[in-house]
């Protein structure tokens, strides 16, 4: 009797997990179709004409900012346990492991600044050949 209701428990843990798993790969399948590749960027940056594809730019490097900005939050999650919870290799190292998670963090941060201005100087690309001479 326990086996069977531990049986019929597992199956429907292993049908939610498969039901949310589908539902968040066709949201983020939607979302993935705008989002540029780094190929498709760089070639784009080279040829963009228009101030469609200038916003199309825009939007890639407000994507890629926010990116780097997920990346200094990990990384300060990262510094803020070490900070509390050294690892043993740091009784013997010349640099915490904290430190050097925080030079990650900070320059996360420069290169999400980067690519907001970026964004910001494409937007104005855009603006600039949309309005008539």
């Amino acid at each position: 009797m326990k086996t069977i209701v531990f049986i019929v428990l597992t199956m429907i843990a292993l049908i939610g997990t498969g039901a949310a798993q589908l539902s968040q790969s066709s949201t983020t399948a939607s979302v993935s179709a705008k989002h540029l590749t780094r190929k498709q960027a760089a070639r784009l940056i080279n040829t963009a004409n228009t101030p469609e594809e200038h916003r199309e730019l825009a939007e890639y490097f407000r994507q890629e900012a926010q990116r780097q900005r997920n990346k200094e939050q990990y990384y300060m999650e990262v510094v803020a346990t070490y900070r509390l919870h050294p690892p043993r290799v740091d009784s013997y190292r010349n640099t915490p492991t904290w430190k050097q998670d925080e030079q990650v963090a900070d320059e996360a941060r420069d290169e999400a600044s980067a690519y907001d201005r970026m964004a910001y100087l494409q937007e104005r690309f855009a603006e600039g050949l949309a309005t008539p001479k």
